[in-house]
């Protein structure tokens, strides 16, 4: 893949909604190869590739990042054992005015 510009950052909203493994695999690659080029913000609902992709892991709920971090420290920071179970642990209770969600 080229970019047409050299841009600092790269904004990247669902990339891989809609595409078969195949595809889904081939831009992963792809993405891999750009952040040793650029910064790259990417946004999913696949926990998978975030934790695939990300250094770091923003979770939103309800319009707040209740929480920040690797998926590692956000695992460790649950209790829970993979990222799919500590994202429902963070953000189980935050409501909207977020008092309950853990802020980074």
């Amino acid at each position: 893949m080229a970019l047409i510009s050299q841009p600092q950052v790269l904004f990247l909203d669902e990339p891989t909604l809609g595409l078969d493994v195949l595809a889904r695999r081939e831009l992963w690659q792809v993405i891999q190869e750009l952040k040793g080029q650029v910064t790259v913000v990417l946004t999913t609902h696949y926990l998978e590739e975030a934790q695939a992709l990300a250094d770091s892991i923003g979770i939103l709920s309800r319009g707040r990042l209740t929480a920040q971090g690797t998926a590692e420290a956000l695992i460790r920071r649950s209790g829970q054992g993979n990222l799919e179970d500590a994202f429902v642990a963070l953000t189980k209770g935050s409501d909207t005015s977020g008092e309950e969600g853990q802020n980074p």
